[in-house]
């Protein structure tokens, strides 16, 4: 049989579920980690994020009507991966680097925005190449209106372009809310300049490679942010920070306008974690809390981040930060969330001088 009718085959019989479950099982493996995982609550944690990884990739791969019809479609409410940002609103769209693209849009108010060509599939983790092009909103050329157009392909456009590769997957556009109770965020649209008429209807040969993508998502994004945080023990001590290399933050995906100070946080009940920063000149800096798994914390709930646009400074612009299990009555007090440890990350956008966080663990009794 050829590859199509294999994958007929498949369906008819059931198969394609069969291996779809069996890499399910596989991809638990990596919340047994005893280098992550050290309790109960962890590892419960960490069945609710594959369960959330799960749904990511079958809109990735299972809801996808291929690259010559995208769209672009928001992250999966409460999908969390990487240290996302709590200030960010994620939109992606799969394409591919032979094809070329519009995306129209229309700016909003939104405090900062970037658009990306990336290959960041995480079904296919050992092969990530990072991005290619990236735009920001202060490198397109806006309408009177807000409005705009991006050329997406591999070759040099007038006007608006973002450049592709060969192997570039899809495109990511991140926007950062200073204050999302009076920001709106982008209006906008992608299409396929080669696609002709309108999506076709299932084809069915293409469902197990589907299925097989989606929990290749959850296994490969799983293990891969697994080692990326176990890894940050041999950059820096527990309760303070280290900063990436800029090339390797653009092959992972990163915004090459962000760089942001990683570190691992723990705390005993009656401890607090100060945290010192003399924010540069930038456009936006924020820090945050996130579990072992990398997944931002409760923000809808709690406050397990602050901003430049909601951190109260000192007089000399500096901003101090206290992160403890319980409120010590400081203005910039960060919220534990019910966890012991876990990882934290300070961004800076736009900013020509990246310094370090200063870190100290003090008894929370110091500060009341």
């Amino acid at each position: 049989m050829d590859d199509r009718e294999t994958a007929l085959a498949k369906v008819d019989s059931g198969q394609a579920w069969t291996e779809f479950c069996q890499l399910l099982e596989k991809a638990g493996e990596v919340i047994l980690r005893p280098d992550l995982a050290r309790s109960t609550f962890d590892r419960a944690e960490g069945l609710r994020y594959l369960n959330r990884l799960l749904r990511a990739g079958s809109q990735t791969f299972a809801e996808q009507t291929g690259p010559q019809y995208p769209a672009f479609r928001a992250m999966p409410e409460l999908v969390k991966m990487g240290l996302d940002n709590p200030d960010n609103y994620y939109l992606g769209a799969s394409i591919r680097g032979d094809l070329d693209y519009r995306i129209s849009g229309k700016r909003g108010s939104i405090h900062y925005m970037s658009f990306a060509a990336q290959n960041q599939n995480f079904a296919a983790s050992d092969r990530i190449t990072g991005g290619a092009g990236h735009l920001n909103d202060s490198d397109l050329v806006l309408e009177d209106d807000g409005s705009f157009e991006i050329i997406v392909s591999a070759r040099e456009q007038p006007g608006n372009w973002l450049q592709m590769n060969e192997d570039t997957s899809q495109v990511l556009l991140r926007q950062t809310f200073l204050d999302r109770s009076r920001e709106t965020p982008v209006e906008v649209a992608i299409e396929c300049l080669q696609a002709d008429g309108p999506a076709p209807p299932l084809d069915p040969a293409r469902v197990p490679g589907q299925l097989a993508g989606t929990a290749m998502y959850a296994l490969g994004c799983a293990g891969w942010f697994a080692d990326w945080v176990t890894g940050m023990r041999e950059k820096a001590e527990v309760n303070s920070f280290h900063l990436p290399d800029a090339e390797h933050h653009r092959l992972v995906g990163g915004d090459p306008n962000v760089r942001i100070w990683l570190g691992l946080w723990e705390l005993g009940d009656d401890e607090a974690l100060v945290i010192d920063l003399e924010p540069p000149a930038c456009r936006y800096w924020n820090f945050q809390l996130a579990n072992v798994w990398a997944e931002s914390l409760d923000y809808a709930t709690r406050r397990v981040h602050i901003n430049n646009g909601s951190a109260v400074a000192e007089a000399d612009g500096s901003v101090r930060l206290v992160v403890a299990h319980r409120d010590p009555g400081h203005a910039n007090w960060i919220d534990t969330a019910g966890h012991e440890h876990g990882s934290m990350c300070v961004r800076w956008v736009l900013a020509r001088e990246h310094p370090q966080p200063v870190t100290s663990v003090v008894p929370l009794s110091e500060l009341a």
